[in-house]
């Protein structure tokens, strides 16, 4: 009943964080793969893409099929969902540190830094990241019942995968949770893995894996990532929806790599002697490997933390519990309170960001105005405000910066075609089908300007 009665206050304390973050808002890919994607605004939902599609993440789609289907497109219902599953993992992150170690001050400080730090408001905030949440909640839920339900456990993890494919590096804590049944989650891996690797080569997503334009200078640029997300972990200001990390200087890059590989061989050295942090950052480490070693469009990206920040919470929770469990609670809450007056109101103002499209684009381009896609963002949600002049010195701003861009010359195009110079539109939009022929938009647009230049 007392686990019961923590686990209800971590959800309310949860719930309460998040209270200004409703109603919510689309941002980003919500519109083209959640509100205009075919396989959620239509009437069947196609479950051949849980044989096949792995990289599409066929679970949350299912989600979002129902979730459109009941309520359309009022952003509410989406966001109401994200802060449930939010919630749901902070109970289970408590749930699971109180199982491996069974002290209840460590396990409900992990779950309630979990829950109020600031780095989490993307994901929770962000309505796409639901593929995130889904991972979590189930990856978690395959840990929680490992132990006693190895079939169950492996039923979660498959579910997780389903739910977003980076659920596959699980696999590895399954295995220490039940080493009895240590061949079930390695064959499921394994054929998950090949389902993966298959999907990708057949639908080849553009910028993810070996569709990625320089996959090296990703990896090159991923030891410096992780120590970006450990110092947002510890110091999380100026957070930000689109990072501008440069390339490192050859010291700097060095320095990165081997002090994560250094630390990792530590943790793993020093894990019977310091069982809770070396666990902690073997966590940390293990959660964002998938991101680290498969190349995206995105170099960092504040979600592909979310899980990982268990592990970071962990390592602070021990500090917290090792040095003054055995002190007075009026101490330890004087200790704690300062640290939630710290992260509370920058978790609060994050939300309040989120709330709107064209505030959380702004504050993206005040942080990184060397980035081509903030300016072409903040030049949709213009646009969509109605404000086409603005708007347009946004795109053209994005294509002076990337004039390989073929979306910001498809923006342009549609300027150009709002205030009527048909001329000029037609020529963008045909620049855009060049340096992209499967731009959907540059070729609807330049269909609607010749007809009307025709007609």
């Amino acid at each position: 009943m007392r686990r019961l009665w923590l686990c209800l206050i971590l959800v309310l304390v949860t719930g309460l964080v998040y209270l200004n973050s409703f109603p919510g808002a689309f941002h980003f890919d919500d519109f083209p793969l959640l509100l205009e994607s075919p396989r959620i605004n239509t009437s069947d939902f196609s479950y051949g893409s849980f044989l096949d599609q792995y990289g599409g993440r066929p679970l949350t789609l299912w989600t979002f099929y129902w979730n459109y289907l009941f309520f359309k497109d009022e952003p509410f219902s989406y966001h109401f969902v994200s802060v449930a599953l939010h919630a749901l993992v902070v109970a289970e992150i408590f749930l699971l540190v109180f199982q491996l170690f069974g002290q209840r001050l460590l396990a409900f400080g992990c779950a309630l830094l979990f829950a109020i730090h600031p780095l989490q408001t993307q994901t929770v905030n962000y309505i796409w990241s639901r593929s995130v949440l889904l991972m979590a909640v189930l990856g978690l839920a395959s840990l929680l019942v490992a132990r006693r339900h190895p079939w169950a456990g492996l039923l979660c993890l498959q579910l997780a995968i389903w739910g977003r494919s980076e659920a596959i590096v699980l696999f590895i804590p399954l295995i220490f949770l039940s080493r009895a049944h240590w061949k079930g989650p390695v064959i499921l891996a394994l054929a998950n893995t090949a389902a993966l690797v298959y999907s990708l080569l057949k639908y080849t997503p553009r910028e993810i894996g070996w569709s990625h334009p320089d996959p090296f200078a990703y990896w090159l640029l991923q030891p410096v990532a992780f120590w970006k997300y450990f110092s947002l972990m510890v110091w999380p200001i100026g957070l930000n929806l689109d990072y501008d990390l440069t390339s490192p200087s050859r010291w700097m890059w060095a320095l990165a790599i081997f002090s994560f590989l250094g630390l990792c061989i530590l943790a793993f050295r020093l894990r019977q002697r310091y069982p809770i942090p070396a666990l902690g950052f073997l966590w940390m480490a293990a959660m964002l490997t998938p991101s680290l070693l498969v190349p995206n469009s995105d170099i960092l990206n504040e979600s592909r933390a979310y899980l990982a920040l268990a592990g970071f919470t962990l390592m602070a929770s021990w500090v917290f519990y090792k040095y003054l469990g055995s002190m007075p609670m009026s101490l330890k809450l004087a200790v704690a309170a300062p640290l939630l007056v710290f992260l509370v109101p920058l978790t609060v103002a994050r939300n309040q960001i989120w709330t709107d499209d064209l505030a959380l684009w702004q504050d993206t381009v005040l942080k990184s105005p060397g980035k081509a896609r903030a300016h072409y963002n903040l030049g949709v949600a213009l646009a969509r405000e109605g404000k086409n002049k603005q708007a347009e010195v946004e795109f053209e701003t994005a294509r002076d910066l990337d004039p390989q861009d073929d979306l910001s010359y498809a923006a342009l195009g549609y300027c150009a075609e709002v205030r009527r110079a048909l001329g000029v539109a037609r020529l963008l939009y045909r620049k855009a089908l060049r340096l992209n022929p499967e731009n959907t938009y540059a070729r609807q647009g330049l269909e609607r300007v010749e007809n009307r230049i025709e007609g």
